[in-house]
């Protein structure tokens, strides 16, 4: 795996100590604009002109500044309106409620993050993302969110999976700023993995959601694009769909990757209500240029180590050209005697596949086999038996169509389309 070789310790962790953390450090903060405004049928506006003495109706009465203090006040249900203008705050939704940026900017250049817990045995951890989700039912649209260390916008589940959350046709870009070798930032997620330089979580990261959408959206700039992760419980039944996602320089497009070692049973059976990245739907994504100064597909999946796992995943109708690893990636690396992990069932279907694995794979290790030529699709496996469906797409300009290792069956090999590609189907050792 190369987007996400192993799975953090403070990631896999500590991560809902911090969630936990960040909540209860919000609760009962207002900022002094803040008051008893419930707004028209519960919709406050949030202006840099906005007056606490203002009736609250539209943009031009606005009562808030912030749009922390407009969370703040606004009802369970509710909708905060976030009218055009720039404006610097970590955004934290705790609550059911609609966040609908007009002309609306969230920038985090000099925001120092206000989510921080110390964790006993570690210290203090603090999130740095621009806009941070933690209650079931929250949807994000019509912002620009740039410039964060972190991730541009986190859903994260505090003690499990949070679902009904929808972030919808935004900019999210320039963000993930924090990682390199070595880190510019001390955030947790952007620690380097062997020779893989760090990341802090992507442009929009879903850890532990399900029936979610990230729809619409233009993911670009970032370390890496979209995330989706299982720390503290499943992520499922999710759809990234109708977005652009290009030229996020380190890290893959999309990546879909099992973290927690509890997604598996000792005997190797999924335990869906625990954990694992399972059944989610990535759908008529542009997915370009990703990864071209890290190690990046276009989209990925992987598992972190024994236990885990990203299965019976649906990849279909995208466009994936140019990014650093093979266009549709998978990773299961190897593992000990008795152990599982799971990548099967995962399904690549109808996607127009252009020269991809720009940087060259060398996978697992050195005495593994390598794939240092363009390649629409691989599959690779340390061992595992993996079993997937790659079916109806069209690959063009490749050197390699479709590279497979040897533990791998794949099926629907036939129904694919290949223009301009040397060797079609590829398999290895």
């Amino acid at each position: 795996m190369r987007c996400r070789r192993v799975a953090r310790l403070a990631g896999a962790l500590l991560v809902p100590a911090v969630v936990a953390g960040a909540l209860v450090g919000q609760a009962g903060v207002a900022s002094a604009d803040s008051g008893s405004h419930g707004g028209h049928k519960g919709v406050v506006y949030v202006s840099p002109q906005g007056r606490a003495s203002n009736a609250d109706r539209s943009c031009r009465s606005a009562a808030f500044r912030t749009i922390r203090s407009a969370i703040d006040a606004a009802p369970s249900w509710g909708t905060v309106v976030v009218c055009r203008g720039v404006y610097h705050e970590q955004v934290v939704i705790g609550k059911p409620l609609s966040l609908e940026g007009r002309q609306a900017i969230i920038d985090e250049t000099n925001v120092k993050p206000a989510l921080t817990v110390t964790v006993p045995g570690v210290g203090p951890l603090t999130i740095f993302a621009g806009v941070v989700i933690l209650s079931s039912h929250a949807k994000v649209s019509g912002f620009t969110v740039r410039d964060a260390l972190g991730e541009g916008i986190l859903a994260a589940g505090v003690t499990g999976t949070i679902s009904d959350i929808s972030i919808e046709h935004n900019a999210v870009v320039h963000n993930d700023l924090g990682g390199g070798v070595p880190p510019v930032s001390t955030y947790f997620e952007c620690a380097a993995e062997g020779q893989a330089p760090g990341d802090c979580g992507e442009g929009v990261h879903f850890l532990s959601v399900a029936y979610s959408t990230i729809r619409g959206n233009l993911i670009k700039g970032n370390s890496g694009g979209v995330l989706l992760t299982d720390e503290t419980g499943p992520t499922d039944h999710n759809v990234v769909a109708d977005n652009v996602v290009t030229r996020n320089a380190t890290d893959c497009g999309i990546t879909v990757p099992g973290h927690n070692p509890a997604a598996l049973d000792a005997a190797g059976n999924p335990q869906p209500s625990v954990a694992g990245v399972y059944d989610n739907v990535i759908a008529h994504n542009v997915v370009t240029f990703n990864g071209l100064k890290g190690d990046g597909a276009g989209v990925l999946f992987a598992n972190a180590s024994a236990g885990t796992a990203s299965y019976d995943n649906l990849v279909v109708g995208n466009y994936i050209a140019g990014n650093g690893l093979s266009g549709v990636t998978m990773h299961a690396h190897t593992i000990g005697p008795g152990k599982f992990e799971d990548l099967s069932g995962n399904k690549i279907i109808g996607n127009v596949i252009g020269k991809n694995n720009i940087d060259g794979d060398t996978l697992d290790s050195p005495a593994s086999p390598e794939d240092l030529q363009t390649t629409g699709v691989l599959v690779f496996s340390g061992g595992t038996p993996v079993s997937v469906t790659i079916a109806r797409n069209l690959i063009f300009r490749d050197a390699i169509g479709i590279w497979l290792s040897k533990p791998v069956t794949a099926h629907g090999l036939r129904s694919n389309v290949f223009r301009h590609v040397k060797t079609h189907i590829s398999a290895n050792n």
